[in-house]
């Protein structure tokens, strides 16, 4: 929620942040206060965007918004490596220049050994059910290979909802490894180089392309800058798997696509102009980097933390 939150209308509405009213927090030196506009206009810029590094939010009021229906669903088709370019290539430009209202990923999902890898489309439109249907059927028209499963329709938001966090969700006793980027074009390099990559990859890695822009880019009034919110795309890696089971390949493959460690210089690099006052807060309100164990990249002396190499023990 505090980091940026982004979700099937945010191309409509913005990220999570930008629907904040207001956070209870938990500050380094014990406090419990109340932070939104009127009652601390500092802290309340720095936690949208970077909240984790201020406190621990233990209550939030935000707005909601009247979506019972949406027309929306998955696309799947069988991964090949000589048609799958053609088919992200294809989805790009169909959803180009598209309204507000059009939430759209694709994404690449490895299967076991003796099963298809697949490419999944995902569409959410939030609006019309005719205006959704031209763009199904424009994605649709790709004949570079059969669709295997098209399931998109109208459906309740909730539903919708529903169908990402089964995904999201898990088993008990796996190993997780998820990080994205932001990049401002889907270029056709990036396109081939990533289904070359990605057809060595073994079961459970997720690869997605998912689209940005809209209402995100409307917000400037906390610590997240304008150069971020006008990125078009957000690339993830999404892997889980079977712990102790292949995971020197299941990581190697992870790390591919984004790499693994963040470093400091990147970090601050991420907000921009917003850095120097994003600092200045953090020594205000936790000087001794209480809340260290989070995306924060210096310690207390205001010097870049070393990235770690080693990895915990598996339980």
């Amino acid at each position: 929620m505090l980091l940026a939150g982004f979700g099937f209308i945010s191309r409509l509405y913005g990220l999570s942040i930008d629907n904040l009213v207001e956070v209870e927090m938990v500050l380094a030196d014990g406090r419990i206060v109340i932070v939104n506009a009127d009652s601390d206009p500092d802290l309340w810029w720095a936690v949208r965007g970077a909240g984790p590094a201020f406190g621990i939010a233990t209550r939030y009021k935000v707005r909601a918004y009247p979506i019972p229906v949406v027309f929306a669903g998955n696309l799947i088709y069988r991964f090949h490596r000589a048609t799958a370019p053609s088919l992200i290539k294809h989805f790009r430009d169909c959803i180009k220049d598209a309204p507000r209202e059009l939430y759209a990923n694709v994404l690449l999902t490895a299967g076991p050994a003796d099963k298809d890898s697949l490419v999944v489309i995902q569409i959410c439109y939030v609006g019309p059910k005719a205006k959704g249907v031209e763009y199904l059927q424009a994605i649709s028209s790709w004949d570079g290979e059969r669709c295997l499963l098209n399931e998109v329709n109208e459906k309740s938001f909730l539903n919708q909802q529903d169908s990402v966090a089964q995904v999201l969700r898990g088993k008990p006793g796996r190993q997780w490894f998820l990080r994205s980027a932001l990049i401002t074009s889907l270029t056709d390099e990036i396109i081939n180089r990533t289904v070359l990559a990605f057809a060595n990859t073994p079961i459970g890695c997720t690869w997605i392309f998912e689209l940005a822009g809209g209402a995100i880019g409307d917000f400037e009034d906390n610590c997240l800058p304008k150069e971020q919110r006008e990125a078009a795309w957000t690339v993830a890696a999404l892997h889980q798997w079977d712990m102790g089971i292949d995971d020197p390949r299941c990581i190697t493959s992870a790390e591919a696509l984004l790499g693994r460690h963040e470093d400091p210089g990147r970090t601050m690099a991420c907000y921009g102009k917003n850095w120097d006052r994003l600092a200045e807060l953090k020594r205000r309100y936790d000087p001794d980097c209480f809340f260290k164990n989070n995306f924060w990249p210096l310690d207390k002396d205001g010097n870049p933390i070393e990235l770690l190499t080693n990895e915990p023990p598996s339980p």
